[in-house]
């Protein structure tokens, strides 16, 4: 399971490099077949044409995906509270203090004096 969720997240992460993946094993066939520019060797295109149209068409989809993502429909819904149901405490309960002392023989000179002393020569 963990190898799964390690190799989608890698293949996520190389999303964007498909297209030049594609274009590095299939360059002869592009070249030759799928160039838009193969009749004019001039301009020594050797498929790039069709690798740019395959990054644009990528990089449109991914748009389209961020914008659907970034889109979503929130839906409220009613929330209704009937009195009836709505229970309020009449009496308020007696709350009892506790009283806090600190121990009578600390204070603070006596705990700066154990702490800094000067130094022994």
């Amino acid at each position: 399971m963990k190898n799964l969720v390690i190799i989608f997240a890698f293949l996520i992460v190389l999303r964007p490099a498909f297209p030049f993946l594609e274009y590095a094993l299939d360059y002869e066939y592009i070249s030759t077949v799928l160039c838009e520019n193969k009749d004019k060797p001039q301009l020594n295109c050797n498929g790039k044409c069709y690798l740019m149209q395959a990054l644009a068409d990528a990089s449109e989809k991914e748009s389209t995906q961020k914008k659907k993502s970034t889109m979503s429909s929130i839906e409220l819904l009613p929330f209704i509270i009937e009195v009836n149901e709505l229970s309020i405490p009449i009496g308020f309960a007696e709350e009892t203090q506790v009283t806090f002392s600190f121990y009578p023989n600390l204070s603070a000179r006596e705990t700066a004096t154990g702490l800094f002393r000067p130094p022994i020569v």
